[in-house]
């Protein structure tokens, strides 16, 4: 696990690397230009397709996406201290392949762009916040894998083999995305010339403090109120808290909202932030008038869909298919999710942010125009 370690802290010291890789260029060549350059790496950047990086962004999906499947299976399978039945483990392993359909969407998008316009479409503020929020969804993961017994109690679910190739496969694919990203934009100004995480906590912060919608409207009729950007702006921050509850709150609380117990519950926070980053992106898309073109409709849909299988899987477990619960005979429901059924508060709140995702997702705005992003 050392060595695992050491290669990681590599990776992640080297974004430039990866890109490197996928651009068959030297790592001298995609460094970001300084800015006493004169000229930021956005004017300099091709603006042509890039079907490399498109190819990249392809395989960066299938490995993310077959990574958490795997580690979902191994970690859920079986308990390490418990028995289970057959049925629980299989609909708590469904539980955390919800998050999916929204990983598939989010690559796709910018995979979709970088084949259209190469550099000069990543570098628009939609596909700079996607590519860090896969970034930091893919590094998080990375670490919960790595170091698992941090992240679960104590419980060790993966071999050391294991663990190495899906710490890798995430530590690339973040590595890869933080590389493009830093190529289609400037560093920071002086006296931290040349520096990102500057610019990483204004934007952060910025966003917060963005996240309330430009033109607010309390008109079901107005154009404001339809566009869906209070309802992206919610769910946004809800999925923010909820991103950040389960790193500060001991177990119960911390299995909430991912109902995935003390194995995988925290893990699963790359995903929920992710979702954060996907709903800020729609409320920008809507406050622009934008919600038509394809990579949002792409966004949408995905999103959509993780949120309805979320929603999906837990009314099944509240009607007791699990063993019994509010409306099939039996006390699965409290037996076996006590942490979930212990908080209903926060739990309820949780399905909310779900729904008002879904809900936003499939009633956008009429419109029969297909801009670009």
């Amino acid at each position: 696990m050392a060595a695992l370690r050491i290669g990681a802290l590599l990776v992640l010291l080297s974004p430039a690397a990866a890109l490197s890789l996928a651009t068959g260029r030297s790592v001298a060549a995609v460094r970001v230009a300084r800015p006493r350059l004169a000229a930021s790496i956005v004017a300099t950047a091709d603006h042509t397709a890039a079907p490399r990086i498109a190819s990249a962004y392809t395989a960066a999906k299938v490995a993310t996406l077959a990574t958490w499947s795997a580690t979902s299976w191994i970690a859920l399978s079986t308990h390490p201290t418990l028995a289970l039945p057959l049925r629980h483990n299989l609909l708590t392993i469904a539980q955390a392949l919800a998050p999916l359909p929204l990983g598939w969407g989010v690559f796709s998008a910018l995979s979709s762009a970088a084949r259209a316009d190469g550099f000069k479409r990543l570098s628009s503020s939609t596909y700079r916040r996607l590519n860090l929020g896969a970034a930091a969804a893919s590094l998080w993961m990375a670490a919960a894998v790595t170091f698992a017994p941090s992240f679960a109690v104590g419980y060790q679910m993966y071999t050391p083999p294991f663990a190495l190739a899906a710490a890798l496969a995430h530590i690339l694919v973040g590595a890869f995305c933080l590389g493009v990203w830093t190529h289609t934009v400037s560093g920071s100004p002086k006296p931290v010339s040349g520096h990102y995480v500057p610019r990483m906590v204004r934007g952060l912060v910025g966003s917060l403090f963005a996240l309330i919608p430009k033109q607010d409207a309390d008109d079901p009729d107005e154009a404001a109120a339809r566009s869906g950007r209070d309802l992206y702006a919610l769910a946004a921050a809800l999925f923010a808290f909820f991103t950040v509850m389960p790193l500060v709150r001991a177990f119960p609380l911390a299995t909430v909202p991912t109902i995935l117990g003390k194995r995988l519950s925290r893990a699963a926070a790359g995903w929920t932030f992710l979702s954060a980053v996907v709903c800020y992106v729609l409320k920008d898309a809507a406050q622009r008038g934008r919600l038509a073109a394809s990579t949002f409709v792409t966004l949408r849909r995905t999103l959509a869909a993780s949120s309805a299988i979320h929603l999906l899987v837990v009314a099944v477990k509240l009607i007791g298919v699990d063993a019994g619960g509010l409306i099939l005979p039996g006390r699965g429901l409290w037996d076996f999710y006590p942490a979930a059924m212990s908080r209903p508060l926060t739990s309820a709140a949780s399905l909310l942010m779900h729904i008002l995702a879904l809900f936003a997702a499939l009633t956008p705005p009429a419109s029969d125009a297909d801009k670009g992003a």
